[in-house]
């Protein structure tokens, strides 16, 4: 996850460092440059939510971008439209903020994948070495057997 927080950031600077480049030289600036620097800077904004939850909140990586992606999830479908006419440019930024989202949805997706992956291989191998099988560690529909006793009462 840090890894995919200092990319957006670096990327984000370096979008912002060319379209400064173009604008300091009197280069022709076109809507790639602003589409390029405005796609990333909502990108990095994502990540650094997830950031800010694990050393704010204190959440476990995983818990977090799952947080993180739920607000990813309600941006791209809830928003409100404007009730005021935009220009084209505000329509590209939109657009742009949204794709990031998007984007963001896909990659952390991914990673919560690759995790659960690596996680169910890590239970396995646990599971080998202690000479117990993963099957019976769990009951018939796959979830964890229960150690403990049920006990009811009436109240």
């Amino acid at each position: 996850m840090h890894e995919a927080l200092a990319a957006a950031q670096h990327a984000a600077y370096a979008a912002a460092a060319e379209v400064a480049y173009l604008l300091q030289r009197a280069l022709r600036l076109t809507s790639e440059p602003l589409y390029q620097t405005a796609y990333t800077q909502a990108l990095r904004t994502w990540w650094e939510q997830v950031g800010e939850q694990v050393s704010k909140q204190h959440l476990q990586a995983d818990h977090a971008l799952r947080r993180v992606r739920s607000w990813a999830r309600t941006y791209l479908t809830a928003e409100i439209g404007s009730t005021q006419p935009g220009t084209l440019f505000d329509h590209a930024l939109a657009h742009a903020s949204r794709a990031a989202a998007r984007r963001f949805l896909t990659t952390t997706g991914e990673l919560l994948a690759e995790h659960a992956a690596r996680h169910d291989t890590t239970l396995a191998t646990v599971a080998g070495l202690d000479g117990h099988s993963v099957a019976a560690a769990h009951g018939p529909t796959g979830s964890p057997r229960s150690t403990t006793p049920h006990h009811t009462s009436a109240t």
